[in-house]
């Protein structure tokens, strides 16, 4: 349950893009249905001038008789033919033959005429002109009596009339299940796209794949988690503190351990904002903390602090600059810079100058932090991880898969890293953001 849960918050943008493209879809196709409008006439035969019982007995079986060839000839082109005539009709006797039921009641003399249209003004007017019509036509086909005159008669019954409440297209129902629809289609994209990708979404889901502890799970508000002034103040920053607290426990459990690889299993800014709140989360604890940007790719850390990106590692590592020549300090944290990789930054990483730098540096602080660049596919994060005592390795929750996660950790493992934890990383979106402020601010206004 909590999965599908995790799985719901994840696609919830989907979710509802499916259910409002669903809305809007039965909206547009209840707007293409043409509601059809029946009107009815009824007509009654009867033999002319019969005289005595027998008479009226022997018309009435010759009605009955002849009521199935009347029927056909309601449909027929010389009743229908006049009618579109009359009416105007933009259509054919055989198209308007389509849309007429004729119905005789068993042993009865009794026709019902039923007109089918989109309008029911039209349905009446029509259902009554082929009555007319019909009319005509059994005094012409009718057989003769005396004095030449038909023996069969028609009278009116109850002549088609238009119904004064015009029947509609529900939309709402169209509406409702087309909103179902788009859900059910949305519902199973997603089942599809995550059996698909398998990306991790939860701390059981990490624990499956490795068996190393999940450290922290952190929710980024944007690019930082923790206030510049002030960690307590922001919520998202209680993941950095517990981060703060478990990397503690774990170092001490090997030993008092000094230096820390903070690696992503892919290329992102995630590990950065994890080691930067927690470089200062313990800067502010009054620990001397050392961080280093050890991702020559981006160099990105040096301007999250507000420092120079350059000279840092890269000048370190070929040579040309030595550590009191790239430190800085920025809200009371020692920070050296990514510097500028000259040519390939990989090259620069496999210096057997890197770990003796780490340790060496490692030993004049309370921790060193070292910022790595991604595990997979490139091998900058496994070699900076096998130069450093341990390594936290940084996962997306939502986006990385499962496979690159187990990839990245058979990578560091296979360089000679220490993995001590993954730290779960999820950032919140703009309208998450927003929404979070608007309930915050309902709840402190109820107190």
């Amino acid at each position: 349950m909590e999965s599908v849960w995790n799985l719901a918050r994840a696609r919830w943008l989907l979710l509802i893009a499916g259910v409002l493209l669903g809305a809007i879809g039965g909206a547009v196709y209840s707007g293409t249905i043409t509601v059809d409008h029946r009107s009815t006439a009824v007509v009654y035969f009867a033999v002319d001038r019969a005289k005595t019982a027998s008479d009226y007995t022997a018309g009435s079986s010759f009605a009955q008789s002849v009521m199935p060839s009347f029927a056909q000839i309601v449909k027929s082109p010389i009743v229908l033919d006049p009618v579109i005539e009359e009416l105007d009709l933009q259509t054919t006797a055989r198209n308007l033959a389509g849309r007429i039921q004729v119905d005789v009641p068993s042993n009865t003399t009794v026709m019902n005429v039923t007109v089918t249209d989109t309008s029911s003004l039209r349905a009446a007017m029509t259902a009554n002109a082929v009555i007319r019509r019909l009319d005509e036509a059994v005094r012409t086909l009718s057989p003769r009596g005396e004095e030449d005159n038909p023996a069969m008669r028609m009278s009116s019954v109850s002549p088609a009339v238009a119904s004064e409440k015009q029947s509609t297209v529900n939309r709402a129902i169209f509406e409702l299940l087309g909103a179902l629809g788009g859900l059910l289609v949305a519902v199973a994209i997603v089942g599809i796209w995550e059996s698909v990708t398998r990306p991790v979404r939860s701390v059981s889901d990490v624990e499956n794949v490795s068996s190393t502890p999940v450290l922290a799970a952190i929710t980024f508000d944007g690019k930082r988690s923790v206030a510049p002034v002030d960690p307590r103040g922001s919520e998202s920053a209680a993941g950095t503190l517990v981060l703060h607290t478990n990397i503690a426990a774990a170092c001490g459990k090997r030993g008092g351990v000094k230096s820390v690889a903070v690696v992503p299993v892919t290329a992102s800014d995630d590990a950065r904002a994890v080691a930067v709140d927690l470089a200062l989360v313990m800067a502010r604890a009054r620990d001397r903390i050392l961080l280093v940007d050890g991702d020559l790719r981006s160099a990105s850390v040096a301007d999250m602090l507000g420092a120079e990106s350059a000279p840092g590692l890269a000048e370190i590592l070929v040579g040309s600059a030595d550590f009191g020549q790239t430190l800085q300090v920025r809200s009371g944290l020692d920070f050296v810079a990514a510097g500028r990789a000259e040519g390939n930054a990989a090259e620069l990483l496999v210096s057997t100058r890197l770990k003796p730098f780490l340790k060496v540096e490692s030993t004049r602080y309370k921790m060193l932090l070292a910022v790595g660049g991604a595990a997979i596919p490139v091998a900058d994060g496994a070699t900076l991880a096998a130069a450093a005592e341990v390594t936290v390795l940084v996962a997306r929750r939502g986006q990385t898969t499962r496979r690159d996660l187990a990839a990245a950790v058979d990578r560091l493992s296979s360089a000679g890293g220490i993995l001590a934890g993954v730290v779960l990383v999820q950032r919140r979106s703009g309208l998450a953001r927003v929404l979070m402020r608007s309930r915050k601010r309902l709840q402190d206004g109820r107190r």
